[in-house]
């Protein structure tokens, strides 16, 4: 388990029909929703990147009836709503004409709508997306359920975590390749931005610049276009970044203040097998494993073993508290920045805990290795002449 940094959409619904052959291009959305009393209101929201905006509403009346006709939607996203948890999603243009019926107590997971090829492309992802999260959830009810009723202790805990994490790994990689081939098969619907940004960039960087060349000939000045376009440039920033910590290389230097004020450099260490250990004092499993590096820093140090922790933490105090009260008696650093550290930003860590094993040379010999695996590793850097 790890304590990362990153967002992901809302679970979506709802959609649209044609109303025959009319050649009329005005929008409309209408449709009845049951259980509804007249006078409740609907409302249409435009979800722009960072943003969202009411672009229309109106009442239902007394049979559930509703129709919203002002708007004239750009391609994109939107939503149906009746309030903030009750709404459904919606992928238009100003050329639909759609019609859905829903619950009003539950549009989201009741409605059945027709009209819109993009939002049926958009429900295909979400229906995948709720397969996989059904999966993983279930998973970690397990996990728990099973931690609580037998009781382990770390290292136990630990060697459980790990056939559980590589199960739920090989679940989301199989969900990858189903999203990849959904992908692949919507890359001109802006739907697709609902079912790329499931996929690993550092996997499939490839098809996301596929995708951005498919929405370029038909949305060249599309918002969502932009923002996808500026990800895919700050995931290459990224897959750069961590290139430089790759097996083999010798990471970037750094230096940064220890909790006395001394500025200590991570090139400082070279000659020595060093284990560069990124953790906080919030974060629950960065302090969970420290008695376990705690033991080993104990059993190698006198045979040229060291630690340098590089901490996100933003308040000195509870930094150093953290430390004192988990005995960690090596080297320790931090620009007080939290995700801002300087350090972080430079090798592109995104999640905590995160570790790098360096060589006496001062290259990775290891990367995110814990437990009897990272001992292993340990006791081959020093065995090495």
């Amino acid at each position: 388990m790890y304590m990362t940094k990153f967002l992901y959409l809302l679970p979506l619904s709802v959609l649209l029909f044609s109303c025959g052959n009319d050649k009329n291009e005005h929008f409309t959305l209408s449709g009845t929703l049951k259980n509804a009393t007249a006078g409740d209101m609907l409302y249409l929201e435009e979800l722009a990147p960072g943003s969202k905006a009411t672009i229309d509403s109106t009442a239902i009346d007394d049979k559930g009836y509703f129709i919203f006709k002002n708007a004239q939607p750009e391609p994109g996203f939107y939503r149906i709503k009746a309030n903030e948890q009750n709404f459904a999603m919606l992928v238009l243009n100003k050329e639909n004409k759609v019609v859905l019926n829903a619950d009003y107590k539950n549009i989201g997971n009741t409605y059945t709508a027709e009209g819109s090829a993009d939002t049926k492309s958009f429900l295909e992802f979400n229906t995948l997306g709720k397969q996989l999260q059904q999966q993983t959830d279930s998973m970690q009810r397990s996990f728990q359920a099973l931690i609580g009723t037998i009781g382990m202790d770390s290292i136990k805990t630990d060697s459980l975590s790990k056939v559980i994490g590589d199960i739920y790994n090989k679940i989301v990689d199989a969900y990858q390749i189903k999203f990849s081939a959904l992908v692949e098969k919507n890359k001109n619907s802006l739907a697709v931005l609902a079912g790329i940004q499931q996929l690993d960039p550092n996997k499939y960087l490839s098809l996301y610049k596929e995708v951005a060349a498919s929405l370029e000939k038909n949305y060249p000045n599309s918002k969502y276009l932009i923002n996808l376009k500026r990800d895919i440039l700050a995931f290459e920033a990224q897959k750069a970044k961590a290139a430089t910590l790759s097996v083999g290389n010798a990471p970037q230097d750094f230096t940064m203040p220890t909790p006395e004020g001394k500025q200590l450099s991570l090139a400082s260490f070279k000659g020595k097998v060093l284990l560069v250990d990124f953790w906080a004092s919030w974060c629950g499993p960065c302090r969970k494993e420290n008695p376990n590096v705690v033991a080993m820093y104990k059993k190698y140090h006198s045979k040229g073993f060291e630690i340098l922790s590089v901490s996100l933490d933003e308040d000195k105090d509870k930094w150093l508290n953290a430390v004192k009260s988990d005995g960690l008696t090596w080297n320790h650093v931090s620009d007080l920045k939290g995700w801002d550290n300087q350090a972080a930003k430079m090798y592109g860590i995104e999640s905590i805990p995160f570790t790098m094993l360096l060589d006496k040379e001062g290259k990775v010999v290891a990367k995110g290795l814990r437990g009897a695996e990272l001992e292993a590793a340990v006791v081959a850097a020093l065995s090495k002449k």
